[in-house]
Formats: structure tokens, sequence, C-alpha cells
């Protein structure tokens, strides 16, 4: 991480510059991940190499009010990964006041039950638990708010304006406690009538909407639905091990593209349940992973679908330097039915395996993550 002093000039001529600049920090990461996938949508159930490659940049300033406050602001962006975030601050872009009561941030950025999940979710169990779901990813016109922390325990709540009235938004709450080895987090959130609503987690709005929140609608007249997303996350740390656990509840209603499963008629339900746990050891630079989550079968209005899935996971981890890691990672994905990956409606979401009539699915995938 390096910094830079903020160049400053006169916002008028009624102020003088100022005697001491603002802070700025420069930081973010750079992945590089090479992989091999079989049953592909698209070429008859062959497998497919890939290359992903994602350059993230974070420009943080932070500026020391009289009062003692802080002002504080993000401009972020994920580079050379084709067709997401296209232009600078489409990651995030907000503006936060940090005080002892607390922090409120505005803007565009991240939902906290998102990173979390995101987060609880590493060494191979994110596509499931953190892109795929009824979660929103971002609130690109948010208002934020960050409790302080209490005896290890702390909590947020998140709003997104939408079209600035109450028939498009989208709002969460998450709560946090770390301590005596544990790290426990739970959330709870809702969007309402947000454009081309999916099971794949996205911007509040519509995934082709990075960046952007207003007026959503479907033919000029409101889409009619909602979805909700109810979590609850627990690591816990011993000696070498770490254990971690999780339960998470997806729910979609009205007008959702759920693979055909939930259909288009206003006020039908759709729920998706999840579960993980997870085993990790560490030796010195080594680390090992290994992973279990259950997709159970969907629900529409009471009726159930076979569409359920076993997903297992492993990852090696090797520490290269103290900002670099090496990895190794294979993540296998059972279908209860061929074909029938849960309420998925694209192939990404599972490893571009989604479109084919097979039972199975694997990625192999090799690395690196730097951080700087």
């Amino acid at each position: 991480m390096f910094k830079r002093v903020l160049i400053a000039t006169a916002v008028s001529a009624m102020f003088a510059a100022p005697a001491a600049f603002a802070e700025v920090t420069i930081s973010g990461s750079a992945e590089m991940d090479l992989m091999y996938k079989t049953n592909q949508a698209g070429t008859d159930g062959k497998g497919k190499v890939a290359e992903e490659i994602a350059v993230v940049i974070n420009v943080d300033g932070r500026d020391k009010l009289d009062s003692g406050d802080t002002l504080k602001w993000r401009v972020a962006q994920k580079v050379a990964t084709p067709g997401r975030y296209d232009s600078f601050g489409q990651r995030e872009a907000w503006i936060g006041y940090e005080t002892k009561f607390g922090e409120v941030r505005f803007g565009n950025q991240f939902s906290n039950q998102y990173l979390e999940m995101d987060g609880f979710a590493n060494n191979g169990s994110g596509n499931l638990w953190a892109d795929f779901g009824s979660q929103q990813v971002q609130y690109a016109n948010g208002v934020s708010y960050f409790s302080p922390k209490f005896s290890g325990f702390s909590f947020a709540g998140q709003y997104d304006l939408g079209n600035g009235r109450n028939s498009a938004r989208a709002m969460e709450l998450t709560a946090n406690y770390a301590g005596y080895g544990f790290d426990v987090s739970a959330g709870a959130s809702e969007a309402k009538n947000a454009k081309n609503l999916s099971s794949d987690a996205g911007t509040f709005g519509g995934n082709g909407n990075w960046g952007h929140s207003g007026e959503f609608t479907t033919n000029d007249s409101p889409a009619e639905n909602s979805a909700r997303t109810y979590n609850i996350d627990a690591k816990y740390k011993t000696g070498a091990f770490d254990l971690a656990a999780g339960y998470k509840r997806n729910q979609w209603n009205g007008k959702v593209n759920l693979a055909g499963i939930a259909g288009d008629k206003a006020g039908s339900k759709t729920t998706v349940d999840q579960f993980l746990v997870a085993a990790g050891y560490t030796m010195g630079k080594n680390n090992f992973n290994l992973g279990y989550q259950r997709v159970q079968d969907s629900k529409t209005d009471g009726q159930k679908f076979d569409n359920g899935m076993n997903v297992i996971n492993a990852q090696y981890n090797y520490t290269l330097s103290k900002n670099t890691v090496a990895f190794a990672q294979v993540r296998h994905h059972m279908l209860d039915t061929a074909g029938q990956a849960s309420v998925m409606t694209s192939a990404s979401q599972l490893d571009g395996s989604a479109g084919v009539n097979k039972d199975s699915s694997t990625r192999f995938l090799i690395g690196t993550w730097t951080a700087f």
C-alpha cells in the first residue's frame, strides 16, 4: 500500500489554500486464475480451458475535520475483467462521515450482507453462497450506517433510494459478533420492484445496471416483485483449525425470472434454502480447506421441484510472501436431476455448465492472489 498527497486547488476566491492536504491511499489486489471446466454449455458437454484476470484498484481519501470527525471517500474499480465495471467508479464511489457514534456513507457501495457472505464462502464456495441467490451485491444509490463496536458486537443498516419513492427500493440490516474465537454474522434484506429480478445476485435494479439505480419498470409499469434474503454464518478458530457453518434462505415473489420455475403470475412465491459447512487447517505457509454445500430443492407456492444439488470444494493455499498467495482449487457440483440446477438462469452461475443435460460438473483452478 502506498500513499500520495492530494493536490488541492482553490474552490473559489473566498477561500485560501489549506495548510494541510487530505490524505489519499491507493490499495487493491491482483488475481490470476487458470482453470479447466467440464460439461460446458454450448459444447455438447465437453470441457473448456479458461482464464480470468481480476485487478482491483481502490482510491481512498481521508480528511480530519476540525470537529475531530473524519470525512472519507472511495472510488474503486475492477479492471481487466471483460463485461463488468466498464467505467471507473462503477464498482464503488461513495462519501462517508466517521464519528464516535458510527459512520454514514452515501453513494455507490457494496451490500454489507453480500460482502459478509462473500468473505465467509472463500476457498471455492462463493459461486453459490454469494453470487447465486436473492441478495443484492451493490447499492448504487445507497445510504448506509455502520455502528461502532460494543464488546465485539456491531451492526449496519443500508438502504438504496431506488426511484426516491417506496415503490422501488432495497434495504438490509446486518449484525456481527467477534470474540472468544468466534465470528458470527447474520443479515436480512429485501429488494422491491427491481428490474429483471432473477437468481443471479446483482445490483438493485438489474444486472445490466452496475453503478446505477432509479426508476425500475417493465413496459412502463412497476415490475411488482420482491426478493428477500436471510443468512447466518459462524466461524470458530482454535489453534491451527478453522471451522465454519452457515444457513441462507432465498425468497422471490411476483414477476421474477427464475428459469421458468416461478412463472410470471403476481403473488407467486419461490424459496431456496442453502447450508454450508467447511473446515481448514494451517501449518506454516501451508493452508488446507474442505467444504460441503447443500442447495435444497426449490419450492414455488408449495410445489416442490427436484432441482437441488450437493457441492464439495477443496483448496490448498501456499504463502509466497506477506502479500502473495498461490492456490489450487477443485469444485464439484452434483445435481439431483440432470440438467436441473435449481432456479439458475445463467450458465455462468454453475461454472458454465447450467445449460448442459448432465448430472455433475467440475472446475479445476490454479492461480495467485496479491494484495497491494
